[in-house]
C-alpha cells in the first residue's frame, strides 16, 4: 500500500486482493500500472487525451453542468474511500485501526471485513469469468475480439484502437468499476451488508432432548468401560462440548453457564474424571436448551433465535436516524363529517350531526370513551387490532405501517405532520390542552376559523392530538408516548454488546441471546402479550443496550410487524436501511445519508499511535485519498490544493446536510402546504386558520437533537450538533461557494498563464 488512493494530475488505482496500489501518470488512460476509478465521471468528459485535474475542475465549475458533476464526484470519491477502507482494513501501512472498545464496534469486526474483502474479490473474478463465457457462447472464435472491443468502448478514454490496447489495464479498470458501482458486488454495499443488514452474532442452540440423549450415551460408555479409560477418553474427544452442555442444561440462568474447558490436549485422566462427574447430575433437571458452546460466537442461527437482536453497528445507524429524522409511531381514529357536513364553508358542530340524530350521539359516546381510556390505552389498542371502534360505525381507525418522520411527506398528510410535530417539537405553540367537554365545545376550539385561538387540542397524558381537516375530525395518538416522556429524564450513557471475555461469551450478551431465544420461540399471541399488552420482563430484557426509552420502544415493537393481534405494523430498522444508503441525497427528493459508511468508520477508528487520542477528519480522508502532485507537475499544485479544500468542504457539507435535511424538507413541505391552504381559502371564502411554525422552525434541528437524543459516545471528532437551522444553511452555502470560486479563479489564472 504505497498510498491507499491517490488523486494526482490523474486519478489512478490498481485493485488487488491485498491492497490498493497507486500508479502515477500524465493521462487517465495510461499503459502503465494505473487504473482510473472515476470511470463513469470520465465518460462525461469530451476530451480523449491528456485529461488532467484542470480539465476535471473546469467541468466541475462549468455553469451548466457543474453542480451535477460536483455531486457525482463527491459520491464517487466517497465510494473510493469505502473501497479502500475495505481493502486495507488490516494493512500495516494504514495509519488507523478499529477501536475495539468503541460503543458501535462489533466484536471481531476486522476479521469479518477481511473475509468479506476476499469474498468480494472472488465474486468479481467469477463475475468477469462468467461474462467471458457468455461472449464465448455468443461469438465463438471471435469472442476475444468482441470482448476487447467492449473493453475499449466502455473503459478507454483515449485508446480507440483494439490492436494497441493494454488489455490487462482495461480489465483491471473493469474490475475496479464493479467494486465501485456494481449493484451486487460493490464495496459500499458489502460494508453496509456487514454493518446494517447483519444482526448481532450469537450461538447455535441444542435442545434439552438432544442433551438428554448425549447424557444417556455418555453414561452407557462410562458404565461399560470401567476398566478402559482410553475408550471413555476417545468417546469424549469426539464431542468435547457435551460435558458443558449437560451441566449447563441444569439451569436457565445464563450467567451460571460454563464454557467448555476440555480440549484435544486434555489427558485421559482429565477426560474420564469429567465424564464420571457429569453422569452424577440429577437427570430430571436436564430440561433447558443451551448453546452448543459459549466459547465462541457462531454464524448459524437456530430457528431465528436472535431475530431482532441489534448489533453495535446497527445501533450506530439507528441512533443517527432517530437523532435527525424524529421518528414517531402513529395511529388515529377519524370521525367523518355527516351527510351535509363540509370543510370548505367553515366547520361547525352541525357538520357532525346527521338527519337521523345518530351521528352526534355516536360521536359524543366515542369521544367520552377515548378520553376515559386507561393510561396504557387498552381500549385504543384493541380498536387498532380489530380495525373498528365500539361506539361509532362510521369512524375509521388506522395504525400506520410507516413511521412519521420529518422527511416523510408521502405517508402522512401535512395537516397531521404539522400538528404532531408542533406538539412534539414546537412546545404546543399552536395547540391548547383538551378540556374533555362536549362535541360542540371541542369543534369550536379547533374549527380552523381564522378567529379560533388555536389550531388543535392535545391530551398530554396519552399523547393524543385533536384537529379537523377536509376529511373530518382526527384523533391522532403518538404510540408509546409514555416512553417518549420517559426519555426526557433517562440516563444518556451509551451501552454496547461485548464479545468474548476470559475465553467465553460475555455474560450480559449471553443472557440477552437467551432472552431472544425465549421470545422468538413464543406463539404470536404470546409475543404480543410480552411486548404490547403487558409490561413484561421480556420487553425490558430485549435490546437492553438501547438506552433511549422511546427508541427502545420503536425497536422492540418493530418485532411485531406482520404478527396477528399486534396494534402496530412499522419496522424502524427497515426504514433506517432505506435511509442509510451511499447514494445521492437528491434522489427522488428524499433525504439519504451519503456519508454513512465514511462516518461509521471515522467514528470507530483510532490512530495506531496510542499517544494520540483524537484526529481531524481531514487526516482520516488523507489516509484513504491523497491530493498531491509529482515534482514535474508543480504548475498544478494550486489547483490540486483547491480541489482538496473543495472535497473537505463537500464532505462536511454532506455530513451537515444529513443532520438538517429532514428539517429542511419538513419546512419546505409546510410552506408549500400553507400556500395551498391560502389558495383554497381565497377560492372558498372561508378564512381557514393556518398552523404557523415560524416560531420554532429555526430551532427545529436543535429541538430534534434534544428530544430525540442519541447516547453519549467518545469519538475522535464530532460534527457540531447544537445548531440553529438558518445559521447552518448560510454557513454551508457560503463555504461551499467560496471554495468553488477559489477553484474557478485558480483555473482561469492558470489557463491564462498566470498563477501556477
Amino acid at each position: 500500500m504505497k498510498k491507499l488512493l491517490t488523486l494526482l494530475g490523474s486519478v489512478s488505482l490498481t485493485a488487488t486482493t491485498a491492497t490498493m496500489a497507486v500508479a502515477c501518470g500524465t493521462n487517465y488512460d495510461v499503459k502503465d500500472d494505473g487504473n482510473s476509478v472515476l470511470i463513469q465521471f470520465l465518460q462525461s468528459i469530451d476530451g480523449k487525451a491528456k485529461i488532467t485535474s484542470t480539465d476535471i475542475l473546469w467541468k466541475l465549475i462549468n455553469s451548466s453542468n457543474g453542480p451535477k458533476n460536483r455531486e457525482k464526484l463527491t459520491l464517487d470519491l466517497l465510494k473510493m474511500i469505502n473501497l479502500s477502507i475495505l481493502a486495507n482494513i488490516d494493512s500495516e501501512e494504514n495509519k488507523f485501526t478499529i477501536d475495539e472498545d468503541n460503543l458501535y464496534t462489533n466484536y471481531d469486526l476486522k476479521n469479518t471485513l477481511k473475509e468479506r474483502w476476499a469474498n468480494a474479490i472472488s465474486n468479481v473474478d467469477r463475475q468477469i469469468a462468467n461474462e467471458k463465457d457468455v461472449y464465448k457462447k455468443e461469438h465463438g472464435k471471435k469472442w476475444e475480439k468482441e470482448w476487447n472491443k467492449m473493453l475499449v468502448e466502455k473503459y478507454s478514454v483515449y485508446q480507440d484502437d483494439v490492436k494497441s490496447m493494454n488489455k490487462d489495464f482495461l480489465e483491471n479498470k473493469y474490475k475496479a468499476d464493479i467494486l465501485l458501482t456494481d449493484s451486487n458486488n460493490n464495496a459500499s454495499k458489502t460494508l453496509l451488508d456487514v454493518l446494517i443488514n447483519t444482526d448481532q452474532t450469537g450461538v447455535t442452540w441444542i435442545s434439552s432432548n438432544d442433551i438428554m440423549k448425549k447424557y444417556n450415551a455418555l453414561k452407557k460408555v462410562v458404565e461399560e468401560n470401567t476398566s478402559n479409560d482410553a475408550a471413555i477418553a476417545s468417546y469424549l474427544k469426539s464431542d468435547l462440548d457435551q460435558i458443558a452442555q449437560i451441566n449447563n442444561s441444569l439451569t436457565d440462568v445464563s450467567k451460571d453457564w460454563k464454557e467448555t474447558k476440555l480440549h484435544s490436549e486434555s489427558t485421559d485422566a482429565e477426560l474420564v474424571a469429567a465424564a464420571k462427574e457429569a453422569i452424577k447430575v440429577d437427570v430430571q433437571e436436564i430440561k433447558n436448551d443451551t448453546p452448543v458452546s459459549i466459547n465462541n460466537f457462531t454464524i448459524s442461527d437456530t430457528n431465528n433465535s436472535r431475530a431482532g437482536f441489534l448489533s453495535n453497528s446497527q445501533k450506530f445507524f439507528l441512533d443517527r436516524f432517530y437523532n435527525t429524522q424524529a421518528p414517531l409511531a402513529i395511529s388515529e381514529v377519524v370521525i367523518p363529517f355527516s351527510e351535509n357536513g363540509s370543510f370548505d364553508d367553515g366547520v361547525t358542530v352541525a357538520d357532525f350531526k346527521s338527519l337521523d340524530g345518530n351521528d352526534q350521539v355516536n360521536t359524543e359516546e366515542l369521544l367520552t370513551q377515548i378520553s376515559s381510556d386507561n393510561e396504557t390505552g387498552d381500549t385504543w389498542r384493541r380498536w387498532m387490532v380489530e380495525g373498528k371502534t365500539d361506539k361509532h360505525p362510521k369512524a375509521t381507525v388506522k395504525n400506520y405501517d410507516k413511521l412519521m418522520t420529518l422527511s416523510n411527506s408521502a405517508d402522512f398528510t401535512q395537516d397531521m405532520r404539522a400538528v404532531v410535530y408542533d406538539f412534539i417539537l414546537g412546545e404546543n405553540k399552536n395547540g391548547k390542552p383538551y378540556s374533555k367537554g362536549d362535541l360542540e365545545s371541542l369543534i369550536n376550539e379547533i374549527s380552523r376559523n381564522e378567529k379560533a385561538e388555536k389550531f388543535y387540542v392535545y391530551d398530554e397524558d396519552k399523547g393524543r392530538v385533536y384537529y379537523v381537516d377536509s376529511t373530518g375530525l382526527h384523533i391522532v395518538q403518538i404510540d408509546g408516548y409514555k416512553y417518549f416522556k420517559d426519555s426526557k429524564g433517562a440516563p444518556k450513557e451509551g451501552l454496547r454488546q461485548e464479545g468474548i471475555k476470559e475465553s467465553k461469551i460475555n455474560e450480559h450478551t449471553l443472557n440477552e441471546l437467551n432472552e431472544f431465544k425465549k421470545y422468538n420461540a413464543l406463539q404470536d399471541n404470546e409475543k404480543v402479550a410480552a411486548l404490547q399488552t403487558n409490561k413484561s420482563e421480556a420487553y425490558d430484557n430485549l435490546n437492553k443496550t438501547i438506552v433511549n426509552p422511546y427508541l427502545h420502544y420503536l425497536t422492540n415493537s418493530s418485532m411485531l410487524k406482520g404478527i396477528a393481534g399486534s396494534a402496530s405494523s412499522f419496522d424502524v430498522m427497515s426504514e433506517v436501511k432505506s435511509w442509510a444508503q451511499v447514494s445521492s441525497s437528491t434522489e427522488g427528493g428524499a433525504s439519504h445519508w451519503m456519508t454513512s459508511v465514511f462516518d461509521y468508520f471515522k467514528t470507530i477508528s483510532k490512530v495506531k499511535d496510542d499517544k494520540k487520542d483524537s484526529f481531524k477528519q481531514e487526516e482520516f480522508i488523507d489516509n484513504y485519498i491523497s491530493f498531491n502532485v509529482s515534482e514535474e507537475k508543480s504548475q498544478e499544485e494550486e489547483v490540486i490544493k483547491k480541489t482538496q479544500s473543495w472535497f473537505y468542504a463537500a464532505v462536511n457539507s454532506k455530513q451537515s446536510l444529513a443532520a438538517i435535511d429532514p428539517a429542511i424538507l419538513f419546512i419546505e413541505a409546510s410552506e408549500k402546504w400553507t400556500d395551498e391552504i391560502k389558495t383554497k381559502t381565497d377560492a372558498s371564502g372561508y378564512p381557514k386558520k393556518l398552523l404557523k411554525n415560524d416560531e420554532y422552525k429555526e430551532d427545529i434541528v436543535s429541538n430534534t437533537i434534544e428530544s430525540f437524543w442519541k447516547p453519549k459516545v467518545k469519538v475522535s471528532e464530532e460534527i457540531p450538533s447544537n445548531r440553529n437551522l438558518s445559521n447552518d444553511l448560510s454557513s454551508i452555502v457560503f463555504d461551499y461557494n467560496l471554495v468553488i470560486k477559489n477553484i474557478e479563479s485558480s483555473y482561469l489564472n492558470f489557463n491564462k498563464g498566470g498563477i501556477k
